[in-house]
């Protein structure tokens, strides 16, 4: 049997279900009609509008990059819970050139969203740092590693593939340098596109909390794909519930992690009491805000903590999904909480515009549309990589 034929072979051992062309279709029309919608916006109601997109831009933007950090840790630390996901990963790191594309209107009309922009006051100790240009050529930056990075690990990634002569790629190296590029540019893409909202405050820890938002809300997503991959052959038979078992330790890891550096942010600042802090959480906690924050702390902490400490949940996809989505909704509202406060007109005073959903929708339809088209170019599982035995091998045992 010729290579070619045993690609072909293997290839048809583990298609993506032909179901993904529909998905692709429904989200393309979803995010169509999103995209009108977002253009009426922009012309009826442009400051709400860009509030709503920026929005939306963070929130796909980071399930990207948390896609693409799962697929680098995964790679250095080896592990089926990372194997039965990693085309998912890969697709969802693939949506990253369209997510440079997605800038474009945030850059367009930048002025509406930063202050500082068109008021050098505001920038008179950190000046050096927010400016125009430099914001500008950081963004370039931040794209041209997180897009190097997601095609050099694809390309690679594709020769598990089909079978090598010669040795095959290695992805620890890469991936271990990947994750330190990825961290510093999250961090710094953070302070730009979201601190600097309000320029006269900052944080060394705000990084932090979006890179572990980010990794939850990845993991939250790849629980939703697996359950859905499992109702389809093959991998109804192959998928076993120590891999959601793991995943779900997992998010609960990222559930704490996320508590962690976001309570800690809030006790150095309370600690220190100095007015030009205590600003940024007073516009946060007044008004209406107080009820959005009291909701973040008991649906994106409380109670996915005490949901994922059952070790019953964890080996449940179907149990699991629920408190998937629920945490993708409530990663949306952590990052409405940090963006909306920061304008003038709604600081203590509670304030939800229609584009802060509709916006979300319509990229979130464009976001999935391309996910599910990279979904369908490649098998659900790579066949020749080594760890792919081991996983067929569970077939018949419990786990």
């Amino acid at each position: 049997m010729s290579n070619e034929t045993m690609y072909r072979q293997q290839r048809t051992d583990y298609p993506v279900p032909a179901e993904a062309a529909q998905w692709q279709k429904r989200a393309l029309i979803v995010g169509v009609v999103g995209v009108l919608l977002c253009v009426a916006g922009a012309v009826t109601s442009l400051d709400q509008f860009l509030r709503g997109y920026l929005i939306a831009y963070m929130f796909w933007t980071g399930l990207s990059l948390g896609c693409l950090a799962l697929l680098m840790v995964q790679y250095l630390s080896g592990g089926l819970w990372g194997l039965v996901i990693r085309r998912a990963l890969e697709s969802a790191s693939k949506c990253l050139p369209l997510m440079f594309v997605l800038f474009l209107p945030i850059l367009a009309f930048r002025t509406h969203l930063y202050a500082w922009m068109t008021n050098p006051a505001l920038t008179e100790r950190n000046g050096w740092y927010l400016n125009t240009p430099g914001w500008i050529v950081r963004w370039l930056v931040y794209f041209a590693i997180w897009i190097g990075l997601e095609l050099i690990l694809n390309k690679r990634g594709g020769t598990q593939d089909r079978p090598l002569a010669g040795p095959r790629p290695h992805f620890q190296g890469l991936s271990g340098l990947g994750l330190v590029l990825y961290a510093m540019t999250v961090s710094f893409a953070a302070v730009d596109w979201v601190m600097s909202l309000d320029p006269t405050w900052g944080s060394t820890i705000y990084g932090l909390i979006f890179i572990a938002g980010q990794g939850l809300s990845a993991l939250a997503f790849n629980v939703i794909m697996l359950t859905v991959f499992t109702r389809y052959r093959p991998y109804s038979e192959i998928i076993k519930p120590m891999q959601f078992h793991d995943i779900g330790k997992l998010m609960l890891a990222f559930v704490m992690l996320f508590a962690y550096f976001s309570f800690s942010q809030w006790l150095i600042i309370w600690a220190g009491n100095l007015p030009e802090e205590i600003g940024w959480y007073l516009h946060r906690i007044r008004g209406g805000w107080g009820v959005v924050a009291l909701i973040i702390i008991l649906f994106h902490f409380a109670l996915p903590f005490a949901l994922l400490l059952s070790r019953e949940r964890k080996r449940a996809g179907k149990r699991l999904i629920g408190l998937a989505l629920l945490l993708m909704f409530m990663r949306l509202v952590d990052i409405y909480w940090y963006v909306v406060p920061n304008f003038a007109h709604e600081q203590g005073h509670f304030y939800l515009s229609i584009w802060y959903i509709l916006a979300p929708i319509g990229v979130g339809g464009l976001w999935l549309a391309f996910f599910f088209y990279n979904l369908q170019q490649r098998p659900l599982l790579p066949a020749y990589e080594t760890q792919v035995p081991l996983l067929l091998n569970q077939r018949g045992h419990g786990h």
